[in-house]
């Protein structure tokens, strides 16, 4: 067994890089390149290629895996894996892992940062160099006993409302499959006319997108914020903002790469796409990947990924 790793060798604790030595053959690679020089053209060995995406840009062309002949599984260092081309694999019969649900409780703190930061009105007072005045304006609220609404309750919705009953507040959501009997279910109109604080928690994608319309959006109480940890395209954004802006709705708050709370007016808290950037998921990322290196090699696939 062959195993090619594109990441630097000293993101791996010395225990993690002896266990993947115990499975074979270990090449350091700095990028693509090497594989698209033709390194492993010379060996009919198994193979298993280790990826960091980031090293590569996040694109796998279908050229590298012909370069790479036996190829037994491709393990990424991401949850995502819309980069490399699944269809492709499965008709080579190569396995495809990921590392999931490594950032959970990261996100699911961060994304009660961000709702402390509205209800003290943070982003009020950067904007003021936390000047003291003690006027509607700055008038803050206290977070026990006001209701979230949670939509989507998946691996980081259940732990965000577990985190939210903690402290407590009133959970209740709405999730189009999954049920808990420790929260409280409710339909959506009834959570955006109802809850202090609206979470979007659901996995983005053509058919998500339309869940939260401007009808809810309408719906909610002046007093009521969102905090989003799923970016803004499930949402009108700029109808939010408006009313953030307007006093329509007590604030927002969201993830963003490219914009600054400062060029908008009110309750809005935008910070950069930190939530996951913890060195204790960073650390729970590696060791997911490791496992499923161990587990590709071994027999006992974990983390597989596939085109269904």
């Amino acid at each position: 067994m062959e195993i090619y790793i594109v990441e630097n060798k000293t993101e791996f604790s010395e225990d993690q890089v002896k266990r993947l030595q115990a499975l074979g053959k270990l090449y350091w690679l700095e990028g693509l390149k090497d594989i698209e020089s033709g390194i492993c053209l010379n060996s009919n060995e198994e193979k298993i290629l280790v990826l960091n995406p980031d090293i590569i840009g996040w694109q796998f062309s279908n050229n590298a895996i012909d370069n790479m002949p036996n190829l037994k599984a491709i393990c990424l260092k991401s949850t995502s894996y819309s980069y490399v081309d699944l269809e492709y694999c499965g008709k080579k019969g190569i396995i495809v892992t990921n590392v999931p649900k490594y950032s959970t409780d990261s996100v699911a703190e961060y994304a009660c940062f961000l709702m402390m930061a509205l209800a003290r009105k943070l982003p009020i007072q950067l904007k003021s160099n936390f000047k003291e005045e003690f006027s509607s304006k700055n008038l803050e609220k206290q977070i026990k006993d006001k209701k979230v609404g949670i939509i989507g309750l998946g691996t980081i919705g259940t732990r965000l409302a577990e985190v939210l009953t903690g402290i407590g507040m009133n959970v209740s959501y709405w999730s189009r499959n999954s049920r808990d009997n420790r929260f409280q279910y409710e339909e959506l109109e009834e959570l955006f006319k109802t809850a202090d604080f609206i979470f979007p928690t659901f996995l983005i994608n053509d058919e998500t997108k339309k869940i939260i319309s401007d009808d809810l959006i309408n719906k909610m109480k002046e007093s009521a914020s969102i905090v989003s940890m799923v970016g803004t395209d499930c949402l009108n954004k700029e109808l939010v903002l408006n009313k953030v802006k307007n006093n329509e709705l007590y604030g927002f708050a969201y993830e963003s790469s490219t914009e600054n709370m400062n060029s908008f007016e009110g309750n809005i808290m935008i910070t950069p796409q930190y939530a996951w950037y913890t060195k204790e998921a960073l650390d729970n990322c590696i060791e997911i990947w490791v496992q499923s290196v161990e587990g590709a090699a071994t027999g006992n696939v974990v983390n597989r990924v596939t085109n269904n």
